[in-house]
């Protein structure tokens, strides 16, 4: 029996020693993790935004089962955000959102991609389509998570859309007024009228309504669009200046 025992200490030691070398990998690949990832956060403190997302690209593959790998993913979405690299920080929020959509933090992804893409926006005179994106994406944070600490400044940045959104259909609808084309005048201050009613520019679309049906004829619409000018914004300098077509 006796002759038998080295070969059954052997594998208990081999085994021993496997078991102790995977315990000490797992604390240097837990250790390693916790160190670059406080790292980042130290760089992200001195500004070093582009330098915190070029580090953190492969951090979750390097780290899969860390509890920092989900952290990493959104530091590294903030790191793009602030050094300006938007289209980046967009990418990165799509991602995941679509790898983590029950995750305690997936607000906050989906608030990035909103401001993302509402860095991206042109002005009111320019193609208005990433401002529309931008609005989609507010939507979504709103609908999805209206408890969110970042529902607030989401509301604000929507409606600031409306307001840029608004006054880019006005500004061509004045446009087509004051060269004659008094159709493709009416429909972009109809536009106005049917979906940004909460913005500044509302009381001047209703007064160019009403001016442009009275230009093409029509006095009853003229009429009607004056009253509910009247109506709506009784003190506005826009409702006195219809009184012309009441």
């Amino acid at each position: 029996m006796n002759l038998n025992l080295p070969k059954l200490i052997l594998p208990l030691v081999v085994i021993a020693l496997l078991m102790n070398g995977c315990a000490t990998n797992d604390k240097l690949h837990k250790s390693g993790a916790q160190q670059e990832y406080q790292a980042a956060k130290q760089l992200m403190k001195k500004g070093s935004y582009g330098i915190v997302a070029m580090d953190l690209e492969k951090f979750s593959t390097k780290y899969p089962y860390s509890r920092y790998a989900t952290q990493a993913d959104l530091l590294r979405i903030f790191a793009a955000y602030k050094d300006g690299q938007y289209i980046l920080s967009e990418t990165l929020s799509k991602r995941f959102i679509e790898k983590h959509p029950r995750h305690a933090n997936v607000d906050y992804a989906k608030y990035m991609l909103a401001m993302s893409y509402y860095k991206q926006r042109s002005s009111a005179e320019k193609d208005a389509s990433m401002n529309q994106l931008a609005i989609d994406a507010f939507k979504v944070l709103l609908n999805e998570h209206p408890e969110s600490a970042y529902a607030k400044d989401g509301k604000n940045r929507l409606q600031s859309l409306y307001n840029s959104l608004a006054r880019h259909e006005l500004t061509v609808g004045k446009f087509y007024y004051d060269k004659d084309h008094f159709v493709a005048a009416a429909n972009r201050f109809q536009e106005v009228v049917r979906l940004y009613q909460t913005t500044p520019s509302i009381e001047e679309s209703l007064y160019y309504l009403a001016a442009t049906y009275a230009k093409m004829g029509l006095a009853t619409d003229a009429h009607q669009i004056a009253l509910l000018l009247r109506h709506n914004y009784p003190n506005s300098s826009w409702s006195s200046k219809a009184k012309r077509y009441l």
